[in-house]
């Protein structure tokens, strides 16, 4: 795939997230026109000026991804803000709908976090009362946190706010671009990891 093709689809990702926020301070889109897809990409090296400084922030893929993971978080925050939801509790609480009853540090693994942030975090979510945290059956030295009552039903009122972000951007690209989008997400999370990032079918 070119590099025109990679920048519309992040362009088109910024523009879709930012339609109901307030704007997000993007850099230039650099859009030179490739005629292969072999890659060509190079980063030029540091140049002083405010010019240079937006050319070169363009040119760099992890700014679009940025600031499309940042236009993402301000679009979920705001809906979430009526619900005395942060988009972190609102994770875990989707977590534990799917799959009631995991210790803390199941769901630090899962949102990417450390034990002492999840930990924060439940401890929040225990105080408002939406979560429990009891001994494991099996393991009783394991605290297992599980969804009160008002927990599940505060986090199903709730997820209708993001659910229509996730559904006004998956509106933007057709089928397929959503199909390419995934694979090249994937691809880009793949190559920061180590892995090969070899393009999967999904």
């Amino acid at each position: 795939m070119g590099t025109n093709r990679r920048s519309a689809f992040l362009a088109a990702l910024t523009s879709a997230l930012r339609a109901s926020n307030p704007p997000v301070r993007v850099a230039p889109y650099s859009d030179e026109v490739t005629d292969t897809d072999t890659p060509s990409f190079r980063l030029t090296h540091p140049r002083r000026g405010e010019e240079e400084f937006a050319e070169d922030s363009a040119a760099r893929l992890g700014s679009h991804i940025k600031a499309a993971e940042q236009a993402l978080l301000t679009a979920k925050s705001e809906a979430l803000r009526p619900f005395g939801l942060t988009v972190a509790q609102y994770a875990v609480l989707m977590s534990l709908y799917y799959m009631p009853e995991q210790s803390s540090a199941q769901l630090a693994r899962v949102a990417a976090v450390t034990a002492q942030t999840m930990s924060q975090t439940l401890d929040k979510l225990e105080a408002k009362g939406f979560v429990t945290r009891t001994p494991s059956k099996v393991h009783r030295r394991i605290l297992v946190v599980s969804l009160t009552p008002e927990g599940e039903a505060l986090v199903l009122r709730a997820d209708e706010a993001p659910r229509a972000i996730e559904q006004r951007l998956g509106e933007t690209f057709t089928d397929a671009e959503r199909v390419q989008l995934r694979d090249l997400l994937r691809r880009a999370t793949a190559s920061l990891q180590g892995g090969p990032g070899e393009q999967e079918n999904s």
